[in-house]
């Protein structure tokens, strides 16, 4: 459930008040997911499934523990709780459970949320383990109050599959079409951040009938091409892609320092993101796209994705973008900074009257995750005002 902590472990001690923490050391928790509750409420166990245990049971327990003594010796023993950084088979974080399906022979890995009108939301970075839709788990609580919110792991990207050949955005871009093809969305919200803005300004151009609004969020690979995003990266030390390049000590680290480069506020950047991110990371499928992006597809990739985005700017200067749009933008992104933005949006409301800029002060390259509730409330103003 969004905004309850799911615990993962196979093994671990009922968590409650600290009454309740005594308690809670008469029984153990095997394997249990969901909403864990007050021993009062419920006792889950993998042996025997969920228990009802009412009021009167547990008034009975506390009274008989503390008049001879057990409780006292409990509650001193009872160890502080620590977060563990063990993450679910599906790199699943924030109380949310992602879900698997087959597409075109693909396994993907996608979160599907809420209900109502659907907003499809695809992540950016380049190919990686450690990049997913994860980075929308903190918005997902208040867009899926008003959506019903789908966000995919994109092709070769966290725990979906790689693809049978070259790393490319045509795989990618092809991915995304039977994904919405499999899920049956005929029109939709469509989000995209940073490359994954690519992706969504594609669908929206080739198909604008299916797009209803279109976010687009800190996408220096969209935008007009402003000074040089490699050198900017080189920077604060990263490269081009997902993948972290900071002399780390572990690559948790590394992946923390090129969150923390990005960010203006790092609060957003929790251990369970990252333990989630290297992970999917560690799996076959992350290790050989790492592997691979180290090399010549890292440069393919590159070269066709320029030209694509090359085609989708002539696109929008023939005023062929007339969706509503809006750009959401990081003033302190440092990679695709607030320039490249302001060109993009010169470019797109040249010829669409129903462009909009939004610009977040004190906010870098994730700044629907460093003030989610500000950003949710802003899209969906944006989004139910057509």
């Amino acid at each position: 459930m969004p905004g309850i902590s799911r615990l993962t472990l196979d093994t671990e001690w009922l968590i409650f008040a600290q009454f309740d923490a005594a308690l809670g050391k008469v029984v153990k928790k095997q394997g249990l997911q969901g909403e864990t509750n007050m021993i009062g409420h419920w006792i889950g166990t993998k042996a025997f499934g969920k228990l009802t245990f009412s009021s009167v049971w547990y008034h009975f327990i506390s009274h008989r523990l503390i008049w001879s003594g057990t409780f006292f010796a409990l509650l001193a023993s009872t160890p502080p709780v620590v977060q563990s950084d063990v993450i679910s088979p599906s790199a699943s974080i924030g109380g949310h459970e992602a879900k698997f399906i087959d597409i075109n022979g693909a396994r993907t890995r996608y979160y599907d949320v809420g209900s109502g009108e659907p907003m499809l939301l695809v992540h950016g970075a380049r190919p990686s383990g450690t990049s997913s839709a994860n980075t929308w788990v903190p918005i997902l609580p208040g867009l899926s109050r008003r959506f019903r919110v789908l966000a995919p792991d994109r092709l070769g990207h966290g725990m979906t599959e790689n693809p049978k050949g070259d790393y490319s955005v045509t795989a990618e871009m092809d991915h995304l079409y039977d994904f919405i093809k499999v899920m049956k969305l005929e029109k939709f919200h469509l989000m995209g951040q940073s490359t994954g803005a690519y992706h969504a300004a594609r669908v929206t151009l080739e198909h604008p009938e299916m797009v209803i609004t279109l976010i687009l969020t800190d996408s220096a690979t969209l935008s007009p091409p402003i000074g040089n995003v490699e050198e900017r990266r080189a920077a604060i030390g990263l490269g081009t892609g997902a993948g972290a390049r900071s002399p780390g000590a572990t690559l948790k680290d590394q992946v923390r320092f090129s969150q923390e480069a990005l960010s203006k506020n790092k609060e957003h950047i929790t251990d369970e993101f990252l333990s989630a991110a290297v992970y999917m990371a560690s799996l076959p499928n992350g290790q050989k796209t790492d592997a691979a992006l180290r090399g010549d597809a890292a440069k393919r990739y590159e070269e066709v994705i320029a030209r694509g985005a090359e085609e989708m700017r002539g696109w929008i200067k023939a005023g062929r973008l007339q969706t509503p749009t809006l750009l959401y933008w990081g003033k302190n992104d440092p990679s695709a900074i607030l320039a490249v933005g302001l060109a993009l949006f010169d470019m797109i409301a040249e010829k669409n009257p129903r462009a909009r800029m939004f610009i977040v002060n004190n906010a870098g390259h994730f700044h629907y995750r460093e003030h989610p509730e500000e950003f949710v409330r802003n899209v969906l103003n944006f989004t139910t005002a057509w």
